[in-house]
């Protein structure tokens, strides 16, 4: 009887407080999974579009230099939206980055050069965002003792869309005239998925007192004051440059692998797709797995874990010799790391003071998406010198260093 009481007491407090987190929870979800497959249709297939564009000498430092633009761009935007979310609601931050990606996702099939291309393919970093947001709108509107489950369900769906979207993409990039045009269909997801968020999704504002100010460098410094944000961020950085950061860079270590099987079109496609898909996949089963007792874990130890097995499973990158073992690298590396961004974000939202938790999130995605277009840059620079195997052992070290870091404050307490 009493421990009856006690949850009955606990699900009053949580509908009073949170009277809106269980339908959220059913719709941000499914926005996400549309956002993210409208990403993972274009991202993987980049090298491949600009390809058809007419670039064939040095396509990695195209590519690089691309999405080091767009992950600047969004780099710096984040905080600043992440600040008016603080001050004046989550949810138009969601819509802001939905629709604004969608509209810019649909204009860039229009690009008659590979510069047009690279123009329009950064105006979408200036909206980017969507995931932080509902990330945001999650922690600001779920129970504390539901936040690392609900987390892992939104980054589950995040996942799963971009599972499906290489899938379909594989599927249309045969259909169509030029590859690009992959980016007409993402637009229309990114727009549907907004549209379910302002129909469905309902905020209980929590707004930071006073007037908000673009304080970008402030605000940062007031966070790396606490201990560890700086080593979570830098964390964030590292599993964002081992997944989606690498997502372009594998694509073109495919074409590399496949020799000169990479004339054959449906190859190309196929393999690129299936990479792309194994680190999704694998992902959702590690965190399903994950979410049945994530909540009753200490995230600090498990990020320990998290991240050592990031470190290892990059070293096989180092030898392989088929895009098939490219693809089963990659799923040890989202069975064993997927954890690893739950955890950081709920030890941010902890750490984080009173009416900054936006903005700590914020700023960690930011960490990731300078993360995400420094990847490809660096094996721009470094590929064509020493070989894409060379970067690959550089990303280990890093992550080898990060984990050994965070080992090292644990045992400070």
């Amino acid at each position: 009887m009493p421990n009856s009481k006690k949850n009955t007491t606990s699900t009053d407090v949580n509908s009073d407080q949170y009277p809106h987190w269980e339908r959220n929870l059913q719709i941000l979800p499914c926005a996400n999974l549309l956002t993210s497959m409208g990403f993972a249709l274009s991202f993987p297939f980049l090298p491949y579009m600009v390809k058809s564009l007419g670039v064939t000498d040095h396509l990695e430092t195209w590519v690089g230099n691309m999405m080091l633009m767009f992950y600047i761009i969004s780099f710096i935007c984040g905080p600043i939206w992440g600040g008016i979310a603080d001050h004046y609601g989550r949810k138009i931050m969601i819509l802001r980055a939905m629709l604004g990606m969608g509209i810019c996702m649909s204009i860039i099939p229009l690009a008659p050069t590979p510069l047009w291309f690279a123009f329009l393919f950064s105006l979408v970093g200036l909206f980017n965002g969507a995931t932080m947001s509902a990330q945001a709108l999650i922690v600001a509107n779920t129970p504390p003792n539901r936040i690392n489950s609900a987390l892992s369900v939104l980054q589950t769906a995040t996942l799963i869309g971009q599972t499906m979207g290489p899938a379909v993409a594989t599927t249309l990039v045969a259909l169509v005239d030029k590859p690009h045009w992959l980016f007409w269909v993402s637009g229309v997801l990114l727009l549907t998925g907004g549209c379910l968020v302002i129909a469905f999704v309902k905020e209980i504002k929590q707004l930071a007192p006073g007037p908000w100010r673009p304080l970008w460098i402030s605000s940062l410094r007031e966070l790396l004051a606490i201990p560890r944000v700086g080593l979570l961020y830098f964390l964030c950085f590292v599993f964002a440059a081992l997944g989606s950061g690498n997502t372009t860079i594998l694509s073109v270590y495919v074409l590399q692998l496949l020799g000169t099987a990479q004339n054959e079109h449906g190859a190309v496609a196929f393999w690129i797709g299936m990479v792309a898909m194994s680190f999704a996949i694998s992902s959702v089963v590690g965190l399903f797995i994950w979410k049945r007792f994530i909540d009753n874990l200490n995230p600090s130890k498990v990020l320990i874990f998290a991240s050592a097995a990031a470190a290892i499973t990059q070293i096989p990158l180092l030898f392989l010799h088929s895009p098939l073992q490219l693809v089963i690298a990659r799923s040890a590396f989202g069975l064993s790391a997927s954890i690893m961004l739950p955890c950081i974000i709920r030890l941010l939202k902890n750490c984080a003071p009173s009416g900054m938790d936006s903005r700590a999130i914020s700023y960690a995605t930011s960490f990731q998406f300078i993360a995400m277009g420094l990847a490809p840059f660096g094996a721009g620079l470094i590929g064509p010198a020493l070989g894409l195997r060379t970067y690959f052992a550089f990303t280990a070290a890093m992550t080898a260093l990060a984990t050994m870091l965070w080992i090292r404050s644990i045992r400070k307490g």
